[in-house]
């Protein structure tokens, strides 16, 4: 282990942050839709797999309950296997950014940390919740990389990254805020291939879809009517909570972006070419934008709170950039004194300084954080853990093969199922439509 290998380091200051926020927040308050992402974990890793969607709904596929199977195999809680998976794919596109760059592009290692850090608390919690959200997001990051930065002149994995892009677009739409980095692709032939590749996994997406469409009974929460006018337009525009948080991730980006090119430059034959594909993202991303605060849906969130965020609608912005300064850094044949030890040092301890501050920072508000007005509201492990308990007890004194949940309460009913196996049916909402027939089955002799 090379200890001035600044890899090393960079990773461990992100793994850091993670602990430190795990700790401080999301190991103690959750809310009733990771839990029923951890439900539909367990169910799977059982054996069983009832719907591809969120439980109930027939969009938004919950990518951190597949891919935590084979951690509930290992031996991890369902609920633990969607955080940490959730939580991997949320570090891991700043983390291989800043690592990849770390040896011969270290300025590029800095902008991106320092990018990480600038972003908004709300952001850094709202965005490790295992939602379907945040693994979609690196997910289509991780492909746009590969159709950006691979030089493999071969169609079929062009065709599969694009796939990959297109598939996370139609779960999650807003990862449409990083299709304007495809206007970095120099060569035409490879970007009509990626584009043919988003279509068709758009479509696949569109065909799993289906199965809703021939299972209408599955659907209990519908997705609400999108409505794109001039009104919502004006409206969003200067809105104090989206217009602000639009406006500071797209300047957080820019500006890192913009840092990375001032020493990073292209050279004087590519640096027009160069421009003029600058202009074409930021108007792209541009419109995209347009179309995002000309709907309805924009205006859905909770201000300040982290478990109904405004961000969870911009969480690809930050990934944009990304993409953008490894491409600048890349493409340019200038060579850059690395910094020298001094400020290797002080950069080190302005980084520490930054994650103890915002450990601080979670720790003093979290209380604050919860008591906020939330669409989904935030639970306390331990209080769950106490009411499974009870119920469980009821459930053992009934001596019924499960336990009826009257009227609604999503945390109980998804929460007791997934972290302690308890056979919990709720007769309002209940999302597990099949589950009242699955659990009389099985208690059949």
């Amino acid at each position: 282990m090379n200890l001035r290998d600044g890899r090393l380091w960079l990773a461990g200051l992100y793994l850091l942050h993670f602990a430190a926020l795990h700790l401080g927040f999301h190991a103690i308050y959750l809310d009733a839709d990771q839990l029923l992402v951890a439900d539909q974990s367990k169910w799977m890793s059982l054996g069983h797999f009832f719907e591809p969607f969120f439980f109930g709904q027939a969009y938004l596929l919950p990518f951190e309950a597949y891919l935590a199977v084979p951690l509930v195999w290992a031996g991890l809680s369902p609920l633990t296997a969607v955080k940490v998976v959730a939580a991997l794919f949320f570090y891991l596109p700043f983390a291989w950014t800043a690592c990849a760059h770390a040896k011969d592009r270290p300025w590029v290692s800095v902008a991106v940390t320092l990018m990480f850090f600038a972003l908004p608390m709300e952001y850094l919690l709202a965005a490790p919740m295992p939602r379907g959200f945040i693994v979609a997001c690196a997910l289509a990051w991780l492909g746009l990389r590969a159709l950006l930065l691979d030089r493999d002149p071969a169609w079929a994995p062009v065709l599969a990254w694009g796939a990959l892009v297109g598939f996370c677009l139609g779960s999650y739409t807003s990862v449409a805020l990083m299709l304007p980095a495809l206007v970095l692709i120099e060569d035409r032939r490879r970007l009509l291939q990626a584009g043919l590749g988003i279509a068709l996994g758009y479509a696949l997406f569109k065909g799993v879809a289906l199965f809703y469409a021939f299972n209408p009974e599955h659907v209990v929460h519908r997705f609400p009517a999108l409505r794109f006018t001039r009104g919502h337009l004006g409206a969003h525009l200067v809105h104090p909570t989206i217009a602000p948080a639009f406006a500071w991730l797209v300047g957080l980006g820019a500006a890192a972006c913009a840092a990375v090119m001032a020493l990073y430059r292209p050279d004087e034959a590519q640096r027009r070419a160069w421009v003029l594909r600058l202009a074409l993202l930021a108007v792209g991303l541009a419109g995209v934008i347009g179309l995002m605060l000309s709907t309805n849906k924009i205006a859905d969130f909770n201000a300040g709170t982290p478990f109904y965020s405004v961000y969870r609608l911009m969480l690809p912005l930050p990934y944009l950039a990304l993409l953008v300064m490894s491409a600048a850094a890349l493409r340019s044949p200038s060579v850059v004194r690395p910094p020298a030890l001094a400020t290797t040092v002080t950069l080190g301890v302005l980084f520490i300084g930054l994650l103890g501050w915002q450990a601080v920072g979670v720790q003093r508000d979290r209380e604050a954080l919860v008591q906020l007005t939330s669409t989904v509201p935030p639970l306390p492990y331990d209080r769950l853990e106490r009411q499974c308990a009870r119920l469980a007890e009821a459930l053992r004194v009934s001596g019924q093969p499960h336990y009826t949940l009257r009227g609604r309460n999503d945390a109980l009913a998804y929460g007791c199922s997934a972290q302690f196996g308890l056979p919990v049916v709720q007769t309002t909402f209940e999302r597990r439509t099949w589950l009242q027939e699955h659990l009389e089955r099985a208690a059949q002799p």
